[in-house]
């Protein structure tokens, strides 16, 4: 019986350390998994965190929506204004005029500029005026005069030479408007620049971490070849020389792993440093590089214009628009102008106010107005260096045209060269993987030597670090290419 609830406790006990070391080995396979960082979950972390990212997404929206400032000057504006007048100045007239004189006054408008050069303002006057202090024989018998005022009054101007059919409206408009279109794509093209630097770093760390296990091997196959030939040359059956030899290539495998683990730390530092981080390590894992993954990956569907060159086109707007602000300011002000009142006035308001609204009390008038710029010598010569302003800019647009399309040309010839050398590479590794088996075999049968294994297994090793080199290099100009590319998120 005893050895019957032994034999039950054993199974049970068994079975309890069965589902233990299960649930904990699940645990740690569900915490590897959601562990592993994909590019875009990176590129994620780095929109929301990376403060230079934010900064050019926010200059960006920002001077995009601005771009509606450039119409205000042409949008209606309502004014009003009022005020309270005491005057008790002494004058010659008092007689006639009185000693004191109180006046409330309120005007208000709405003032329209067109893009052809009109220029219009509607607007109504209500004034209260009381006046002491006169002489009888002038006003009424008590010496005082109190009457209201009321004016509804269009004011027209028109020019016909400076801003003639709006010129000058039109040219300040662009360049506000191209001012700020300039930097929207400045900083829309900063933005992809900077995401194109994010996943080159990303992709910067995945080698880095795949070329340190690579070294380490390498590192492994050296130190056995120097043991190898440590013990030929102690059992006198092999040269001096070999052991150098082999020293030699031991202590530059360790140069080289040092070297591969800088590399990973500083680009560990990168990685957290565009995520807006400054811990050292990167605890996550990286996706692992495929071969045929990046052989498969598609040329970016070029932009019919680039960020840049927008910008380099909006510059060119805006010192065009300059260029011709600078001659309208320098152009005699000539000017027709016309204006339409309707007044009404009485001792009572709503008397003042019904005529304010007829033709009975009307007032018109029409005239010219003409100005000229005394310093025409100066003004002649600063529209002289807007000219070669615009010139200039004119010819920067054609030089980001041609370097932009030769870029893209190219990064595109790049590319493809890249995978042609990935395929070579890859075909290298496999010849070979296949070369080091194949000697492996042959030692199996005592047909070569483990030095021979252990140089094969070398070459081996470092046909997959080469490998692994040129996808880093392919990765970065897939990613530089998307910078001007057409964007994904319109």
């Amino acid at each position: 019986m005893n050895s019957k609830l032994n034999c039950i406790f054993v199974l049970l006990f068994s079975t309890y350390l069965t589902v233990l070391f299960s649930s904990a080995f699940t645990c740690e396979v569900a915490f590897a998994a959601s562990d592993t960082l994909t590019l875009n979950e990176y590129l994620k972390q780095v929109e929301g965190a990376s403060p230079a990212l934010q900064a050019s997404s926010y200059n960006s929206e920002g001077a995009l929506q601005s771009a509606v400032e450039s119409e205000l000057p042409l949008m209606p504006k309502f004014t009003v204004q009022a005020n309270h007048l005491l005057d008790e100045r002494q004058n010659t007239s008092s007689l006639f005029y009185g000693t004191r004189t109180i006046s409330d006054t309120l005007v208000a408008g709405i003032e329209k500029q067109f893009s052809f050069g009109l220029n219009t303002k509607l607007s109504y006057t209500l004034m209260n005026n009381q006046t002491t202090g006169a002489s009888p024989q002038f006003y009424v018998p008590n010496g005082s005069n109190i009457y209201n005022n009321a004016q509804t009054e269009i004011d027209l101007t028109q020019s016909l030479w400076r801003n003639f059919l709006g010129k000058e409206n039109k040219a300040t408009e662009t360049r506000d408007e191209a001012t700020l279109l300039m930097s929207h794509f400045n900083e829309k093209f900063n933005l992809k620049k900077m995401k194109a630097i994010a996943e080159s770093t990303y992709y910067r760390l995945a080698v880095a971490r795949e070329s340190i296990v690579l070294q380490k091997d390498v590192l492994d196959r050296a130190k056995r070849i120097l043991e190898w030939a440590t013990r030929r040359v102690k059992n006198r059956i092999a040269d001096r020389v070999d052991l150098l030899q082999a020293k030699t290539a031991y202590q530059q495998r360790n140069l080289d792993i040092q070297a591969g683990i800088d590399e990973e730390r500083s680009a560990a530092l990168a990685f957290n440093v565009v995520r807006n981080s400054s811990v050292p390590d990167v605890k996550e894992r990286l996706n692992p590089i495929s071969v045929q993954e990046i052989l498969t990956l598609a040329l970016p569907t070029k932009a019919e214009t680039t960020d840049d060159v927008k910008a380099a086109e909006q510059n060119e707007r805006m010192t065009s628009a300059i260029s011709e602000l600078s001659k309208q300011k320098a152009l005699p002000d000539f000017s027709v102008f016309a204006s339409a009142a309707y007044n009404g006035s009485n001792l009572y308001v709503s008397p003042a106010v019904g005529d304010s609204f007829s033709t009975q009390h009307p007032m018109y008038k029409i005239g010219v107005q003409f100005s000229f710029p005394l310093y025409f010598w100066e003004t002649s010569e600063m529209r002289a260096g807007r000219v070669k302003q615009q010139l200039g800019a004119e010819a920067a647009l054609v030089q980001k045209r041609l370097d932009n399309a030769q870029t893209w040309e190219d990064l595109s010839k790049k590319l493809n060269e890249s995978k042609d050398r990935l395929k070579m590479a890859d075909e290298l590794v496999n010849a070979q993987k296949e070369k080091m088996e194949y000697e492996q075999q042959r030692l199996n049968l005592g047909r070569t030597t483990t030095y021979q294994v252990l140089t094969f297994e070398q070459d081996y090793s470092q046909a997959l670090i080469q490998r692994l080199r040129i996808e880093q290099e392919l990765l970065n100009l897939h990613s530089e290419l998307k910078t001007y590319a057409v964007d994904a998120s319109n």
